[in-house]
């Protein structure tokens, strides 16, 4: 008989397979790449511009590649890049239409699915269920916090 730990194992590692399928949907936006998908996603979601820099930290990689990832999104006119005013060096990215349109579309997917989901749920089990993933969820992090501090 499998563990409560390993019953956990188990469905998580099921519930990553459903994360990544979302993903999935999420990249089909831009039919590129990861990484396009979720700079054009976070541009929309701010709806202004933002700099070289500041996507860098929000993607987690490097100048260079967020610069590749621009120059892909820009070729596909989903973002316009434009110099700084102040600093020559500093460039801004914003969404076009075309862009926040992908953006919306590939977000609105991920709800549509989440809604079937959820209508699938027995009724009466929809806010329980929401709440012992949170719990779940929450825990999880604490674990990972802890875990970096001892490194």
């Amino acid at each position: 008989m499998a563990t409560n730990s390993e019953k956990f194992h188990g469905l998580i590692n099921k519930l990553q397979v459903v994360l990544n399928d979302i993903d999935y949907t999420q990249k089909a936006c831009v039919q590129a790449g990861k990484m396009e998908c979720q700079l054009l996603n976070y541009l929309y979601k701010i709806k202004t511009h933002a700099n070289m820099n500041e996507l860098a930290k929000v993607l987690n990689v490097s100048h260079s590649r967020v610069t590749r990832i621009m120059d892909n999104l820009v070729n596909k006119s989903l973002v316009t890049r434009r110099p700084s005013d102040e600093d020559r060096r500093c460039w801004f990215a914003e969404i076009t239409p075309k862009g926040a349109k992908l953006a919306y579309n590939s977000q609105q997917t991920v709800v549509d699915h989440q809604e079937k989901i959820i209508s699938r749920l027995p009724k009466n089990d929809v806010d329980n269920i929401y709440k012992a993933l949170k719990s779940y969820v929450d825990a999880y992090e604490e674990v990972l916090k802890e875990a970096y501090l001892e490194i």
